[in-house]
């Protein structure tokens, strides 16, 4: 739900070409500070040869301190500070670079401190200047992050003056929606009724105030938000405060825990991205020779082809087709059509109960990462007539595909191959709620050690 999208994309695209250029002009502008007129050639060279790697850096930096979101950092001062930092990090990476440059490949350049310095104030200046023009000339545009309170009237009462005494003026509250039918001016209806006042109000946050509600409540609030694109968070009381990770966010002074990935994910995308493709590539390669072993073990042991493809489930409910090595009879759902795998599946083939063990039949799903259909880490991509019935059995099975399906996950390092659905989907529901790049790394770390001890799957 976002109808100023192709507002927000001319913004960035704006906001975007001027950062080129000041990046430019910062590098020019400190070596004129430091050398005055006329700038040694060797000092000249460098930025020249590497300016758009120089200024990728700096975009890359100011993307990932969130520069470029006006959605959650809403303050002049929450710009300044990022902006600071994307400085320090886009300007010191690129001298960095420019230091092994001349260390290792060439004396015929030079690097001073002091241009370094200069650049990196420069741009902090920048930045700096730039966001807070550009929360004003949003202010006066009219644009405004909406967002609704849900929970008890008395609760949602309280924390939303609280918000309207202290937010930023971008942030408006819509109104509550009430889990304990309260009525009033400012009560938008109840929870049976939030398709509606999604729909209505079309706010791009909500803020929940308590879990302990009913569960079909819980599960009808999760669902409806995820449906209609609305970030969710929770305004933790001292019980729930305990069991909070530290990926918090705030508005007005309050703490809010992220309950949609979408709302704690921002440069994380770019990131994963890039490791699936990297990792992808690489482990194809090196993974070569054990997968023509595995290739001959199914074509010598068993009547039938070496892969095996299925329509699976991905990102936003988008099917596709995922490639595994062949691990069952040919046909083995000829008679009973699709059934889950047991632990003593007497489908399974011998060699493809030693290729399950070790995860060597999950080897060619490597090209649906690279094809950016899965990715290396996440929930298990679930066939389209099992994710049906999982969900009407329990409506927050949908939420795993909010994230992308991966190779390996939480279930897949802590569970078995057969681990129920239902223990499965605890660990996908705490892995799409505590997703970071951190998190991936522990995870495909583990995962290394279970394919080399067995240890973890049947």
């Amino acid at each position: 739900m976002n109808p100023d999208k192709p507002t927000r994309l001319r913004r960035e695209v704006l906001l975007l070409s001027a950062d080129i250029a000041a990046c430019a002009i910062a590098m020019w502008l400190a070596l004129r500070f430091r050398f005055g007129g006329a700038i040694p050639t060797p000092h000249q060279l460098p930025y020249q040869a590497f300016l758009p790697i120089l200024i990728s850096l700096r975009l890359v930096a100011a993307h990932g301190f969130g520069l470029y979101d006006f959605k959650h950092k809403l303050t002049p001062a929450d710009h300044a500070f990022a902006g600071c930092a994307a400085a320090l990090a886009g300007v010191g990476t690129g001298y960095a670079l420019l230091v092994l440059v001349r260390l290792y490949y060439t004396q015929w350049i030079d690097v001073s401190r002091a241009v370094v310095g200069f650049d990196a104030v420069i741009m902090a200046l920048w930045f700096a200047a730039s966001r807070a023009v550009m929360l004003v000339a949003l202010t006066r545009s009219g644009y405004r992050v909406r967002a609704i309170v849900i929970g008890p009237t008395a609760v949602c009462r309280a924390l939303a003056e609280e918000i309207r005494a202290h937010a930023p003026k971008l942030f408006v509250l819509d109104g509550i929606v009430s889990t304990d039918g309260g009525k009033g001016a400012d009560v938008l209806g109840g929870v049976d009724q939030l398709d509606g006042i999604l729909e209505r109000a079309r706010p791009g946050q909500a803020i929940l105030t308590s879990l302990s509600g009913p569960q079909d409540q819980l599960q009808r609030v999760f669902a409806q938000c995820d449906t209609a694109g609305v970030e969710l968070y929770l305004h933790p009381d001292i019980t729930a405060s305990v069991l909070a990770s530290s990926n918090v966010t705030s508005i007005a002074g309050l703490p809010l825990a992220p309950l949609s990935p979408g709302a704690a994910i921002g440069p994380y995308q770019t990131g994963k991205r890039a490791l699936d493709v990297a990792a992808s590539l690489c482990g194809l390669a090196l993974a070569l020779p054990l997968c023509i072993a595995a290739a001959i073990g199914v074509k010598l042991t068993s009547p039938g082809p070496v892969f095996f493809s299925q329509d699976r489930v991905g990102l936003r409910g988008r099917v596709f087709r995922v490639l595994k090595f062949r691990t069952m009879t040919e046909n083995a759902e000829a008679g009973t059509g699709p059934v889950l795998s047991s632990d003593s599946d007497p489908r399974v083939t011998r060699v493809g109960r030693v290729l399950r063990r070790f995860r060597v039949d999950e080897i060619p799903q490597l090209w649906n990462v690279l094809k950016g259909e899965m990715s290396l880490v996440g929930p298990r991509p679930e066939r389209p007539e099992f994710q049906a019935q999982f969900v009407i059995e329990n409506p927050l099975y949908e939420r795993r595909l909010l994230v992308k399906p991966g190779l390996t996950g939480l279930a897949q390092i802590h569970g078995r191959y057969d681990t129920d659905y239902a223990q499965k989907l605890r660990y996908d529901l705490i892995y799409v709620n505590s997703v970071s790049l951190a998190t991936d790394l522990r995870i495909l770390a583990a995962t290394i050690r279970i394919v080399l001890t067995g240890k973890g799957a049947v």
